[in-house]
């Protein structure tokens, strides 16, 4: 190794050293507090029932809370203590930054007419247009109240945010939140009943009285059928304790009462109760943000990959593929995860639709890479466009959860059908590899850019691969000229052919996954195409390809057209993603 490798190497390695210890910094007005010093894990790992699905309180809180602050932690604490402290100390939040407001037209008026009025304001106004997040109190400012309802009549531009803003009132006051708290399992015998609210406990025969005087007057309420009284007294007691300490800023003391409070519910009836392991590892699984920090390691296996790639440093490639294999493996250990904790294969939102498709690509590459491309001129190619594609994705997912929003929830009836798991699985994986092959093919323009030649993989994408022999040779390998111009060429018939395998594989899958989706259809709305506005732009991907096939075949410049088309195809399939589902409504939108 020269001793400029040996210098980049050292650079790189202290750069991934500080990619992989990135952690979010805490704002200057989040000095820590009693909150800090709280275990919440034994009520984190407490089910609730939820729209028929049982979770962990920690993914219910997460869940509700994203109704509320959207994205955003209400000073820097976690999702299950912001419930808590909304539900026992609510007036603590009448005046609290904690009401996210998306729309950046509406936070601007809101926050242009409150700093007119108060001017003292404006520091404030300044955080919440960046923030997005408002008090319940500068909503109920007289300015604000005319404003808002004008913005309720504008049906295109602002009424959802509105809604979205009512909504959130809604969801933070205590009575809701106590209400959507159904952490008591049915009784005996009754594993499919609904479960219920900690409400129907508190004044049973014998248990007012100890728990408030001044409740003494109030009607008993009648204990639970199936479930022993004695243990809907001592969770009733347990709940009461929990609420004191925590009032009372008691860190110790809601301890104990929340393992009191989580043993207690186990043991009502423990057979209508997930496994611990479960609740535990999804609690976990939203406190590690869904593990979606991942796309640092896959940045990281980049740089060195496209060091391998262009440079053919052999050091480079190895440490790139290992730092890539160690990437796959942890979004492997998500999406399973993920899997297990749902009970169904994540592919049901456009969260798990995005790092499931992109899982796809990985695998498709390390497979490939594994058994075929390692030993030819094609090796570290595949897994340079899988990880950039892994990387994007993970991305969005992480800093975009407002769109892709990353909670559990159940799959409509409608959808358990084989031939939508095996459609929208075909489809995905199509939309990945055709994002690799614009990573490819974006690399074959630059090298276009910087000089290189009209060059083009004679034999195609799959037929390249076929000629490449077992010493990692090509036959334009053979020619009699191995200079630097010749090793130039030939980079670029190696990107062109690694665009066109890419494309020739997705070219087939989403044929292939448009018809399984006319099936699906037919199956399950009576009819196989509906020009539904998904349907019609999947189609137009496909098109893309189409023309892509017969342009390869009639033009000159072969290797251009195809990297262009390749991204336009690309910019197409993503159009499809993130324009028709999130603005344009239709059957398969999220709009």
């Amino acid at each position: 190794m020269s001793d400029i490798e040996r210098r980049m190497s050292g650079i790189l390695a202290v750069l991934l050293l500080l990619l992989l210890n990135v952690a979010p910094v805490q704002a200057a007005d989040e000095a820590e507090d009693w909150a800090q010093t709280i275990d919440l894990e034994p009520l984190g790992g407490m089910a609730v029932h939820v729209q028929g699905r049982i979770k962990s309180l920690g993914s219910h809180a997460n869940t509700v809370m994203d109704s509320v602050s959207g994205p955003r932690l209400i000073a820097g604490r976690s999702p299950s203590f912001t419930y808590l402290d909304m539900l026992f100390r609510p007036d603590a939040y009448r005046d609290a930054d904690c009401i996210y407001i998306k729309n950046k037209l509406v936070r601007n008026t809101l926050a242009t007419a409150i700093e007119g009025t108060d001017p003292e304001l404006a520091p404030r106004m300044d955080i919440f247009r960046k923030t997005g997040l408002v008090s319940p109190d500068l909503l109920d400012r007289p300015e604000v109240g005319p404003i808002l309802k004008r913005m309720e009549s504008d049906l295109i531009r602002t009424a959802k945010q509105v809604d979205a803003i009512n909504a959130a009132r809604t969801v933070m006051s205590p009575a809701f939140l106590l209400d959507r708290l159904r952490v008591i399992p049915p009784g005996e015998g009754e594993s499919d009943a609904a479960w219920h609210g900690l409400s129907e406990i508190m004044f049973l025969p014998g248990n007012a009285t100890t728990l408030d005087p001044e409740l003494a007057g109030l009607p008993e309420q009648e204990p639970i059928p199936g479930i022993d009284p004695e243990l809907q007294r001592q969770a009733a007691t347990a709940w009461r304790e929990l609420v004191n300490a925590w009032t009372a800023e008691d860190a110790s003391g809601v301890e104990a009462a929340s393992v009191t409070l989580s043993e207690t519910m186990r043991a009502m009836n423990a057979a209508a109760y997930p496994p611990v392991a479960r609740l535990a590892w999804e609690n976990w699984y939203f406190e590690a943000d869904q593990l979606t920090r991942g796309w640092l390691i896959y940045m990281a296996s980049i740089v060195f990959l496209l060091l391998g790639v262009v440079y053919r440093w052999r050091w480079a490639m190895t440490t790139g593929m290992v730092i890539f294999l160690g990437a796959f493996a942890l979004q492997t250990f998500a999406v399973g995860l993920r899997w297990w904790i749902s009970g169904r294969w994540p592919n049901s939102n456009m969260f798990e639709a995005v790092t499931t498709a992109s899982w796809f690509g990985v695998l498709c590459a390390v497979l490939l890479e594994v058994a075929w491309l390692r030993r030819t001129s094609f090796r570290g190619l595949l897994p340079l466009g899988a990880g950039v594609t892994a990387m994007v994705a993970l991305m969005t997912a992480h800093f975009l959860p407002v769109y892709l929003n990353p909670n559990i929830s159940n799959m409509m009836p409608v959808l358990h059908d084989v031939w939508l798991y095996i459609h929208t699985n075909v489809i995905i994986f199509s939309y990945a590899l055709i994002f690799m092959a614009a990573v490819t093919a974006t690399l074959y323009l630059a090298y276009r850019l910087f000089g290189g030649r009209a060059v083009y993989a004679r034999a195609g994408g799959a037929g390249a691969l076929v000629l490449a022999g077992p010493d990692g040779h090509t036959l334009a390998d053979l020619e009699e000229t191995p200079d630097a111009a010749r090793r130039r060429d030939r980079f670029g018939e190696i990107l062109d052919g690694s665009t066109m395998l890419l494309m020739e594989v997705s070219f087939v899958l989403l044929w292939a996954g448009i018809v399984m989706g006319a099936i699906w259809a037919d199956h399950s709305w009576g009819r196989p195409w509906g020009w539904d506005p998904k349907e019609v732009f999947a189609l137009n991907t496909f098109v893309i390809f189409a023309i892509l096939v017969h342009v390869r075949l009639k033009a000159r410049d072969k290797g251009l057209w195809t990297a262009i088309l390749a991204v336009i195809g690309c910019g197409v399939m993503l159009f499809n993603w993130i324009v028709i589902n999130f603005i344009i409504s239709g059957l398969h939108s999220y709009a």
